[in-house]
This record gives structure tokens, sequence and C-alpha cells, in this order.
């Protein structure tokens, strides 16, 4: 998987971040996401005729104009006149939307007919292989807009209700979605990552920081306890104390489910918008734990 890295934006960001720690670690003022299933915003595609169920690969371009492929699923009983929540689903190192759709999560119970699946391929980046470009000036953030607004123009979409789900490198991208297009997406699901902190152990070298978001979505983070191969401790300490900062979460926190023989779950207290976080067998490793798909679906399916 992907090697971690420092990357050379973290350093654009030093004078900034400075500036944050100096203010102290107090969370940013953030409008809170209203709890529970917002009503329904429906896009310019609700109502089009002609639309072909099933899945297909179609274009779009990212922010260099650069023609970029991705998966679609829609429903086999698709109804142009229901909003449909959208669901991007960004695979790990050396992937590709096959991987990311062999992962199941559009196949959990209800989540065939419920949503329309977005599966896409990343690109080779720098010299590190195929994946995304998580940077705030990047060449994928842009990806995502594109692929959003023509799905949105060509199928009824529930704009109120756009999730992410990410896994290792994806799961970086999952997280700069959260940080800079929070506005967009209702909740997020991130498993193991993040890599992008110029000191693994201060949330606050984040490379995004400062987020574009006026708010950020819900958020379920998974990940083995106590770190794994590819993202050893600290870092998905230092991940879930970013997300905690994101959502203005208090210190507390209190267990929820699914509690099973190798997961456990919290839920943290006084978030502007809920935050998860799920720890998993460390001997799992650096891989999606037993019913992730399902455990993913569920979360989305209470916004």
């Amino acid at each position: 998987m992907r090697a971690l890295i420092r990357r050379d934006l973290a350093l654009a960001f030093g004078a900034i971040l400075t500036l944050i720690a100096m203010a102290g670690t107090a969370s940013p003022e953030v409008p809170p996401v209203a709890a529970g299933r917002a009503m329904p915003v429906k896009s310019s595609g609700c109502g089009r005729p002609g639309v072909h169920a099933g899945e297909s690969t179609l274009q779009s371009t990212d922010g260099t104009g650069r023609s970029r492929s991705y998966l679609i699923r829609i429903p086999a009983d698709y109804d142009p006149s229901r909003p449909y929540p959208l669901i991007f689903v960004f695979h790990g190192a050396g992937g590709n939307a096959r991987m990311s759709h062999s992962w199941g999560l559009q196949d959990a119970a209800g989540a065939s007919s419920g949503g329309i699946f977005v599966f896409p391929d990343g690109i080779a980046y720098k010299n590190l292989g195929v994946g995304w470009d998580d940077s705030t000036d990047g060449y994928d953030l842009p990806f995502f807009d594109h692929m959003k607004k023509e799905i949105e123009a060509q199928y009824c979409i529930d704009a109120a209700r756009v999730f992410v789900a990410g896994f290792s490198w994806g799961g970086d991208f999952a997280t700069a979605l959260a940080c800079n297009r929070g506005d967009d997406i209702r909740a997020v699901a991130a498993n193991s990552t993040d890599d992008e902190f110029k000191d693994g152990a201060n949330y606050l070298t984040y490379a995004d920081l400062p987020c574009r978001s006026r708010r950020h979505p819900a958020i379920r983070f998974e990940h083995a306890a106590g770190g794994d191969k590819e993202y050893p401790a600290p870092l998905f300490a230092t991940t879930s104390r970013l997300f905690q900062y994101l959502n203005s979460c208090g210190t507390g926190s209190t267990e929820v489910a699914p509690r099973t023989a190798v997961m456990a779950c919290v839920s943290y207290d006084g978030c502007a918008g809920e935050y998860l976080e799920c720890t998993f067998d460390h001997s799992i490793g650096h891989a999606l734990p037993p019913n992730w798909a399902k455990d993913t679906w569920e979360f989305f399916s209470t916004f």
C-alpha cells in the first residue's frame, strides 16, 4: 500500500498552521449538521427520461482537463421521479473502480435499490503509483466536483444525501473531501487512513488545513487498534484527533453498537457533526474488517 510521505504541500501551510497552533487547539467554528435525515433536495436530473439501469463506465474530467473514468451503478428499478442518495467509493493504492466495487457496499441489504453508486478510477500520482491527489489544490477534488455535477444533471439525485467511502489512500482522499467539500457531503466512511501530516503526532499539521468547508460531514472512522503496517502508530490516533477537531467534538465518548468479537465503536460527545470511531482487532491488519459493507450502508442510511 501507499508509502508514508511528508508531502511538500504541507510545508506551504507551515506559517498558517503555526498561527493555528498559537491560537490553541479549539475546534473551528462550524455550523452544526442537522441530526437525522434531511428533507430531499432534488437535482436537475429528476424527471429526465431514458435513463439506463445497471452498471456502465462513464467519463468526466479532473482539474487538469484530463479525461477520467468511473463506474456507475443505477438501481434496476430506477424511478426518475425519486431522488436517490449518491455514494462515491474510492479505492486504495494501486487499485481501480473494480477493486472498490468488489468491496460490496452496493450489495449490502437495501443498498442496491436504495442509492446510486460511483466507483472512480485513480491515476498515477507522482512516483507513488496509482492513487489520489488529495491536496487542496490538486486535480482530484475537481474530478469529484465534475462527476457530482454531471451525475446530478443526468440522474435524479438527493443533493442532501451525498456520501463518500474510502479505504487507505482512498480514505486519505475521503478525508480531503471532508475537509474541503464538507458543505456538499452528508457523511464520510473512512477506513485505515490518514498519513497526510507533517508531524504524525500532531493533527494540526494536516496538509489540507485550513479546510475550505464551512461545515464538515458526519464521519465513521474504522481502523486496526494501534495501527497497521501501512499506517503505524500514532497515525490513526492523530487522524481521530483531526476528525474530532473538524466536527467540534468534546472530549468524552460513549460506546455504541456494533460491538463484536473483532470491533468496538464509540460516538464522540458534543460534536457539530456526528463522529464515530470503530477499532478492530490488530490481527486483521491493513484491510476492511468483517461486515464493513453492512455497517457502512447502515451508517449512511441514518442520514
